[in-house]
């Protein structure tokens, strides 16, 4: 798995969780107020959003691990 999946399989999991550990109960209706909207004249306004470059890639590194020798105290 690459580590994308990993963080991502990690996140639903954890979400996953904290959903099901929550018990909800409706305790009253809930009732929307009656409003009346005119959109004569109305306009939105307009965004140009541009995000970051996102480069993600992966690269292979060698990594030295250290040897240990363990020796066990002789029984005489």
């Amino acid at each position: 798995l690459t580590m994308n999946k990993i963080v991502t399989l990690a996140l639903i999991g954890t979400l996953g969780l904290i959903v099901a550990g929550c018990q909800v109960n409706k305790t009253k209706d809930g009732k929307l107020p009656e409003v009346k909207v005119s959109t004569t004249g109305a306009q939105l306004p307009e965004y140009n959003v541009q995000g970051p470059k996102i480069a993600v890639g992966s690269k292979t590194e060698t990594v030295k691990v250290p040897t240990i020798k363990v020796t066990t105290p002789s029984k005489n």
